[in-house]
């Protein structure tokens, strides 16, 4: 089959109930599927008696089903993208835990964990290359080594929620304020999305407080705060600083402990014993995306989420985990790299999303693996206002007011652009037709599906 002809398709697996739903943009002339029992083959209906299965387009699943043999005629219905349900067989796994609900024991674990991070000695900037920690190397070798001598996992992200945890484990943390957590001198702290290093060990001359959060007001409330961090040299955000404050102008700032995004830094390695210098692999951003949610779902139970831009604390949009462990198939055409701006820890996925769609491609492919979301964008100053002086309240609006007043409704905060753009991308792979179908089905009205694909270690 030529390229031209080739036939639109999307197919979603729900491996917790065991369903394939396979939706295809049928030809005028309708459309034979023969499908199972791993693949389903489209003939176009003009081709089926006189090509048989030589001009198939073959689709690749990613589970068993059924083996059976339908015709789909779009003569029949006002769309021609039509879909079918496919029951897939449960697996060995499966069949032993038969239970559909998600249970916080079975979330992917969180990208680099202390265990992959041993031998780390030296973080850089991702932007720039600039090194961020105080080098312990040779003088005349600006990359020469590094502070970190010990790497330890942090025993949550919700550190305030451990009352007194650090007492158990004086030899692994500090305490810094009614249950946080701090790095000692040489050690560095993992959590899901980031790195914590005590101030001693930071390179205060190549990083600075980021300029839009600079002025505060250090007369109210506590005398420590963390502060959005960015690399000296470029000015690209790397972390956040744990400020404390004894002046109440707060000219006296000093920097307690340093918490650098894994998504923003490279990491230099050294094996300790040979001196040889290790690899440590950056992941893709949103393999921390995932973290920061599983987190949340497994220590609140909860699957409702308002994104903040970390900088300023503004709401930007309302998220809604639907399904974590869904795959999905689809020969749709993906985002444009002129559609968009990608900052640099984007980079890593623009890369992996366009080598993992020509694998998708291929006669090897089972799809891919991702958390399927609903999302919906903050309105726009000017159509709140729009709205607020003709009187009228939308279903958007109402939406986000609920939100914002439900305490079940965690927030999480991300650079700005960074995740809009990966969710904005991962709706093209949906038939428009589709996109909003979740909005009738859950009245949840302007909200639209979105995919954050799961990086899962082996």
């Amino acid at each position: 089959m030529l390229p031209s002809e080739e036939i639109r398709y999307y197919a979603e697996h729900h491996s917790k109930i065991n369903s394939i739903t396979f939706s295809v943009r049928v030809p005028t002339a309708g459309l034979t599927c023969t499908i199972g029992p791993r693949a389903v083959d489209l003939i176009p209906s003009s081709r089926a008696v006189t090509d048989g299965q030589g001009n198939a387009q073959r689709v690749l699943l990613s589970a068993v089903v059924m083996p059976t043999r339908t015709t789909l005629d779009p003569s029949t219905t006002e769309s021609s993208l039509l879909s079918l349900k496919l029951t897939a067989l449960p697996s060995v796994q499966s069949s032993s835990s038969p239970s559909t609900s998600i249970s916080a024991s079975e979330f992917p674990p969180a990208p680099l964990p202390a265990a992959q991070l041993q031998g780390l000695i030296n973080l850089g900037c991702e932007a720039c290359g600039n090194i961020l920690l105080e080098n312990n190397g040779d003088s005349g070798n600006q990359d020469g080594g590094g502070p970190i001598q010990r790497v330890v996992d942090l025993p949550s992200e919700h550190w305030q929620e451990l009352v007194d945890c650090w007492m158990c484990h004086e030899e692994d943390f500090t305490e810094l304020r009614e249950g946080d957590l701090g790095a000692r001198i040489g050690q560095a702290l993992v959590g899901g999305t980031y790195i914590l290093i005590h101030a001693a060990d930071v390179n205060q001359s190549s990083v600075v407080i980021e300029e839009d959060a600079q002025a505060i007001d250090w007369t109210k409330g506590i005398k420590r705060r963390w502060r959005p961090l960015a690399c000296l040299r470029c000015l690209y955000p790397v972390g956040d600083g744990w400020y404390q404050s004894v002046r109440e102008d707060g000219t006296d700032l000093e920097l307690i402990q340093a918490k650098f995004h894994k998504y923003t830094v490279t990491f230099k390695g050294q094996d300790k014993n040979t001196g040889r210098q290790l690899s440590i692999p950056r992941q893709r951003f949103v393999s921390y995306v995932a973290a920061e949610i599983f987190e949340s779902a497994r220590h609140h139970a909860t699957y409702r989420f308002i994104l903040q831009d970390r900088l300023e604390g503004q709401d930007m949009m309302l998220m809604w985990m639907l399904n974590w462990d869904s795959t999905i198939i689809t020969n749709q055409d993906t985002v444009q790299d002129s559609e968009v701006v990608w900052d640099a820890p984007l980079r890593l996925d623009l890369r992996t999303l366009a080598t993992s769609q020509a694998t998708m491609e291929t006669e090897q492919a089972r799809g891919k693996r991702v958390m399927k979301v609903l999302y919906l964008r903050l309105l726009s100053e000017e159509h709140y206002e729009s709205e607020k002086q003709e009187g009228v309240y939308s279903k958007e609006m109402a939406l986000w007011d609920r939100w914002r007043g439900d305490p079940g409704v965690e927030s999480l905060q991300f650079q700005k652009h960074f995740f809009s753009v990966i969710l904005e991308q991962s709706s093209r792979c949906l038939p428009p037709d589709l996109n909003g179908a979740a909005s009738t089905v859950l009245d949840m009205d302007g909200m639209r599906v979105g995919f954050i694909e799961l990086v899962i270690e082996k």
